[in-house]
């Protein structure tokens, strides 16, 4: 098959979606060269804006498939093409745009972006051939929301890149710990510090453990400078700036290392499609301490210690027991590496492969 899959989000840092399209990408090459891959992407950076989304997704991707000739079309942005010539499969990550989250998610702040995402999207993702989602969690969100049948959705997860993995070289990482300014001992968060990640509870929970550890920083790598500022505000209301380190955007390969350094990753998160990070962290052999919502669970498996949300004593209580207690420490850095040991990419790609074929000959209303 010539199959013409949607890269237009691997133009942003390599997070959350441009790191699933990349890595998929790539693992398809490398599963079934005998098929072509037909990268979609802009020649420019353009504004994330409601009317380019709807240009692209609209209008450009299906002219691009049809004028070479593509079997089937992969998209990965917000909404399918309504009209295509060939068979296409969209991969929904998560819902967010339509939840009642609290705080309120960032992305209807106009009336177009609202209209977007109450009513244009939900129409074409029902009209859409075929859906991958991340994880059971979404599925049943898409389901519920969309009233989409069960048939013509496909729960494909994602996997973890082989750079995360143990590290044991010290010099490596001391000059992380160098390069970033890191305390001796830390707790690590990883991703856009927007409210739904929980931050905010984090901080609450990092205060009741300053004063028995004097020597532990909070690490967060996050990607938000408006919600940083927040943050920064908080840290100093509770009087635990100066343990504070925000590193912003880190590349794949200092991450790796930054799970390393790190003693636990917290992850107390409200809404997650999937939350990538905690297994990211696993596969460093790094504890994990999360919340006990959304998808995170089916994620986490038994690795993990899970809290409820917006609970920072659970939170901090939980994070004091793996700082201080060196069996659960070892018990779930073990437990960690064989559940990451079960996602990888070329997983992901030979389940993805399976709904491209299945598509291809019609069979989409199959449960694949």
């Amino acid at each position: 098959m010539r199959i013409g899959i949607d890269i237009r989000q691997t133009r942003f840092k390599p997070r959350g979606i441009g790191r699933y399209v990349a890595s998929l990408v790539n693992a398809l090459k490398r599963l079934a060269p005998e098929h072509e891959y037909l990268e979609l992407d802009l020649a420019e950076d353009l504004p994330w804006r409601v009317d380019r989304l709807l240009w692209w997704s609209q209008w450009e991707v299906p002219r691009r498939a049809w004028r070479n000739r593509v079997d089937l079309l992969h998209c990965n942005t917000f909404d399918a093409p309504l009209w295509c010539y060939c068979p296409s499969v969209i991969t929904v990550h998560d819902l967010i745009p339509l939840l009642p989250i609290d705080p309120p998610n960032p992305y209807a702040r106009t009336p177009a972006a609202r209209l977007y995402w109450t009513w244009w999207s939900p129409l074409t993702l029902r009209l859409a051939k075929h859906i991958v989602t991340v994880s059971e969690y979404s599925k049943q969100d898409i389901m519920r929301l969309l009233h989409i049948p069960e048939t013509r959705i496909s729960v494909v997860p994602h996997g973890v890149d082989a750079r995360f993995c143990p590290v044991s070289d010290l010099d490596r990482l001391q000059a992380l710990r160098s390069r970033y300014y890191l305390p001796s001992r830390f707790i690590l968060f990883v991703s856009a510090t927007e409210p739904r990640k929980g931050v905010d509870t984090l901080l609450e929970a990092f205060v009741q453990l300053v004063r028995p550890m004097p020597e532990l920083g909070l690490v967060i790598a996050g990607d938000s400078k408006r919600a940083s500022a927040a943050l920064l505000a908080q840290a100093t209301d509770l009087g635990v700036r100066e343990r504070l380190r925000l590193t912003s955007y880190v590349n794949d390969d200092d991450l790796s290392l930054l799970y390393n350094a790190a003693d636990v990753l917290a992850f107390p998160s409200r809404y997650e499609g999937f939350g990538l990070p905690v297994l990211e962290a696993m596969a460093c052999g790094t504890p994990v301490v999360c919340s006990n919502a959304t998808s995170l669970p089916e994620v986490a498996g038994h690795a993990a210690l899970l809290v409820p949300p917006n609970d920072p004593e659970a939170l901090a209580a939980a994070l004091k027991q793996v700082l201080t207690d060196e069996t659960l420490y070892q018990a779930l850095r073990e437990k960690g590496l064989k559940r990451a040991a079960q996602f990888s990419w070329e997983e992901t790609a030979r389940k993805t492969l399976a709904v491209y074929e299945k598509v291809a000959q019609g069979a989409c209303t199959q449960n694949l």
